[in-house]
């Protein structure tokens, strides 16, 4: 099956949309205070938490029975510098993020999923609407 999955996040909260056939479902969450993490999961900016959707949003949409094993997704990024990174095999500075990004390949290799990353305008992005 293909999947749709459009992301953002902001240093307060994050969402995803996931688009399969006729069916879309929009989802938000605000992150949790950084001590809820012991500061693991501390959020300084818009990046780090567009990944943190990813991440979430793919394992949601395991975990409710939309995303199956062997299925399509594609990413909708409308960060050049997300699309950039998971697009190549290369770490960044960025610890949080490099956490999020093992995670992400971990799902895609147990669930066997082809998750095809697209670079989209910042405007044509409706997981925005949600958090903005």
């Amino acid at each position: 099956m293909n999947h749709k999955l459009f992301l953002d996040g902001t240093k307060t909260k994050f969402s995803w949309i996931l688009q399969t056939g006729n069916s879309t479902k929009k989802e938000f969450r605000v992150h949790p205070p950084a001590y809820y993490s012991g500061y693991k999961l501390d959020v300084k900016n818009d990046e780090q938490s567009k990944f943190i959707a990813l991440h979430v949003g793919l394992y949601w949409g395991i975990g409710v029975f939309i995303i199956h094993d062997g299925d399509v997704i594609d990413v909708m990024c409308d960060s050049k510098k997300m699309f950039d990174v998971m697009n190549s095999d290369k770490e960044t500075a960025d610890p949080l993020i490099n956490d999020k990004i093992h995670f992400i390949n971990l799902f895609i290799e147990q669930r066997k999923l082809t998750v095809n990353y697209h670079l989209i305008d910042k405007k044509n992005n409706p997981a925005s609407e949600l958090i903005r």
